[in-house]
């Protein structure tokens, strides 16, 4: 378990340690033993850490599920879908329901786009920090970016918070997931 002690970059380096042991698995060749990540159409992952009155969420998902296509955009309607996530993901308030009284605000939103020039495989990426005025109120999230994608069959959460380290399968945006 991380004790609570430890710096914010230290759990949320825990964290991403967690996920990328998660969401990589080895080659099926047998005389190959490079790890590939994983590229699943309708997978999602979120992975949530919350150190003092900082909560993190950073998430992947194929392109497929944020624009519904994962080439370069062809049609005004695919520049207008493409544009439209851009701002959506980098507002980024409406990406996770969080309880009111814990008073949190988007801090920080880092996001690397998606290659979609010649890509077969393209992956939205993203982190959203929030500050939160009364931490000990936020006892749960809510997948709020599931509203936005399409065709998700599967959501992994990976959660580090003070004495807590899990891995849960939500299904629906109001789905609440524990902190504590």
């Amino acid at each position: 378990m991380l004790r609570q002690a430890k710096p914010f970059k230290t759990t949320l380096a825990a964290l991403a340690a967690v996920a990328a042991l998660l969401v990589c698995q080895p080659s099926r060749a047998a005389e190959e033993f490079e790890q590939h990540g994983v590229h699943e159409h309708g997978h999602v992952v979120l992975n949530v850490a919350l150190e003092g009155d900082t909560l993190a969420l950073e998430w992947s998902a194929p392109a497929d599920q944020v624009l519904g296509f994962e080439h370069a955009p062809r049609t005004a309607a695919e520049r207008e879908r493409l544009a439209a996530a851009t701002q959506w993901i980098t507002r980024g308030t409406d990406v996770l329901g969080l309880p009111p009284a814990a008073g949190c605000r988007v801090q920080n939103v880092a996001h690397t786009p998606p290659a979609l020039q010649n890509s077969a495989h393209a992956d939205y990426r993203a982190r959203h920090v929030f500050v939160c005025a009364k931490p000990e109120a936020l006892a749960w999230v809510e997948p709020w970016l599931l509203r936005k994608l399409q065709d998700v069959e599967h959501v992994e959460v990976n959660i580090v918070a003070p004495g807590v380290q899990r891995q849960n399968t939500v299904r629906r945006a109001d789905e609440r997931i524990a902190l504590r």
